[in-house]
Protein backbone atom coordinates (compact mmCIF):
# COMPACT_ATOMS: atom_id res chain seq x y z
CA UNK A 1 0.00 0.00 0.00
CA UNK A 2 1.58 3.27 -1.07
CA UNK A 3 0.86 6.52 0.65
CA UNK A 4 0.12 9.70 -1.26
CA UNK A 5 2.34 12.71 -0.86
CA UNK A 6 0.91 15.34 1.47
CA UNK A 7 -0.81 18.41 0.07
CA UNK A 8 1.69 21.24 -0.01
CA UNK A 9 1.01 24.95 0.45
CA UNK A 10 1.79 25.53 -3.23
CA UNK A 11 -0.96 23.06 -4.20
CA UNK A 12 -3.73 25.27 -2.82
CA UNK A 13 -5.47 27.45 -5.42
CA UNK A 14 -7.52 30.39 -4.07
CA UNK A 15 -11.13 30.09 -5.20
CA UNK A 16 -10.83 26.39 -6.06
CA UNK A 17 -13.29 23.80 -4.77
CA UNK A 18 -11.26 21.11 -3.03
CA UNK A 19 -14.09 18.62 -2.94
CA UNK A 20 -17.47 17.63 -1.60
CA UNK A 21 -18.63 14.71 0.46
CA UNK A 22 -21.72 13.51 2.24
CA UNK A 23 -21.96 13.05 5.99
CA UNK A 24 -25.03 11.56 7.64
CA UNK A 25 -26.42 12.48 11.04
CA UNK A 26 -27.18 8.86 11.87
CA UNK A 27 -28.38 6.99 14.94
CA UNK A 28 -24.88 5.72 15.78
CA UNK A 29 -23.51 9.28 15.94
CA UNK A 30 -26.46 10.40 18.03
CA UNK A 31 -25.94 7.51 20.46
CA UNK A 32 -22.23 8.36 20.87
CA UNK A 33 -23.10 12.00 21.53
CA UNK A 34 -25.80 11.01 24.02
CA UNK A 35 -23.41 8.69 25.87
CA UNK A 36 -21.06 11.65 26.41
CA UNK A 37 -23.58 14.40 27.16
CA UNK A 38 -26.56 12.56 28.56
CA UNK A 39 -29.59 10.80 27.24
CA UNK A 40 -31.87 11.05 24.27
CA UNK A 41 -33.83 14.12 23.33
CA UNK A 42 -30.96 16.59 23.59
CA UNK A 43 -32.48 18.50 20.68
CA UNK A 44 -30.72 21.61 19.43
CA UNK A 45 -27.45 21.00 21.31
CA UNK A 46 -27.07 17.57 19.76
CA UNK A 47 -28.03 18.80 16.28
CA UNK A 48 -25.58 21.74 16.47
CA UNK A 49 -22.85 19.35 17.58
CA UNK A 50 -23.61 17.10 14.59
CA UNK A 51 -23.18 20.09 12.28
CA UNK A 52 -19.75 20.84 13.78
CA UNK A 53 -18.75 17.17 13.56
CA UNK A 54 -19.80 17.12 9.90
CA UNK A 55 -17.84 20.29 9.21
CA UNK A 56 -14.64 18.86 10.71
CA UNK A 57 -15.08 15.43 9.10
CA UNK A 58 -15.58 17.12 5.76
CA UNK A 59 -12.35 19.08 6.14
CA UNK A 60 -10.37 16.10 7.48
CA UNK A 61 -11.54 13.75 4.72
CA UNK A 62 -11.27 16.17 1.80
CA UNK A 63 -8.03 17.97 2.60
CA UNK A 64 -5.81 14.91 2.81
CA UNK A 65 -3.14 13.77 3.19
CA UNK A 66 -1.95 16.64 5.35
CA UNK A 67 1.69 17.16 6.32
CA UNK A 68 2.50 16.79 10.01
CA UNK A 69 2.86 19.99 12.00
CA UNK A 70 -0.10 22.03 10.74
CA UNK A 71 -1.79 24.36 13.21
CA UNK A 72 -5.55 24.94 13.28
CA UNK A 73 -5.20 28.62 14.23
CA UNK A 74 -8.78 29.92 14.10
CA UNK A 75 -12.29 28.88 13.22
CA UNK A 76 -15.43 30.88 12.61
CA UNK A 77 -18.75 29.08 12.31
CA UNK A 78 -22.15 30.49 11.38
CA UNK A 79 -25.07 28.18 11.95
CA UNK A 80 -27.79 28.61 9.31
CA UNK A 81 -30.01 25.72 10.36
CA UNK A 82 -29.90 22.50 12.36
CA UNK A 83 -29.58 19.06 10.78
CA UNK A 84 -32.31 16.56 11.57
CA UNK A 85 -31.64 12.98 12.71
CA UNK A 86 -31.10 10.80 9.65
CA UNK A 87 -30.40 13.78 7.38
CA UNK A 88 -27.58 13.74 4.84
CA UNK A 89 -25.28 16.74 5.01
CA UNK A 90 -23.41 17.78 1.86
CA UNK A 91 -20.07 19.30 2.90
CA UNK A 92 -17.98 21.35 0.45
CA UNK A 93 -14.47 22.68 1.09
CA UNK A 94 -13.05 25.60 -0.89
CA UNK A 95 -9.72 27.41 -0.64
CA UNK A 96 -10.50 31.07 -0.01
CA UNK A 97 -6.95 32.31 0.06
CA UNK A 98 -3.36 31.81 1.10
CA UNK A 99 -0.49 34.05 2.11
CA UNK A 100 2.90 33.95 3.75
CA UNK A 101 3.10 36.00 6.95
CA UNK A 102 6.16 36.09 9.20
CA UNK A 103 7.61 33.18 7.21
CA UNK A 104 4.55 31.00 7.89
CA UNK A 105 2.09 29.63 5.34
CA UNK A 106 -1.45 30.75 6.18
CA UNK A 107 -4.52 29.22 4.53
CA UNK A 108 -8.14 30.28 4.66
CA UNK A 109 -10.58 27.48 3.87
CA UNK A 110 -14.34 27.69 3.63
CA UNK A 111 -16.43 24.71 4.69
CA UNK A 112 -20.15 24.80 3.86
CA UNK A 113 -22.83 22.34 4.79
CA UNK A 114 -26.27 21.87 3.25
CA UNK A 115 -29.02 19.49 4.22
CA UNK A 116 -32.06 18.19 2.36
CA UNK A 117 -33.21 20.32 -0.60
CA UNK A 118 -29.93 22.28 -0.34
CA UNK A 119 -31.05 23.83 2.96
CA UNK A 120 -28.10 25.83 4.37
CA UNK A 121 -26.84 24.41 7.67
CA UNK A 122 -23.49 26.09 8.29
CA UNK A 123 -20.74 28.26 6.83
CA UNK A 124 -17.31 27.96 8.40
CA UNK A 125 -13.97 29.57 7.80
CA UNK A 126 -10.84 27.77 8.98
CA UNK A 127 -7.50 29.52 9.32
CA UNK A 128 -4.59 27.10 9.19
CA UNK A 129 -0.85 27.47 9.42
CA UNK A 130 0.33 24.93 6.84
CA UNK A 131 3.57 23.15 7.68
CA UNK A 132 4.85 22.31 4.21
Amino acid sequence: MSESKPILFEDFVPGALMGEREEVYDAAQAMRWQSLFGGAGAGAAEAASMAVISMMRGYLNLVTPRPPGNVHARQQLKMRGLPQPGESIRVAVRCLGKEVRRERNYLELEVRGCGAQKRALFDAQLTLIWAA
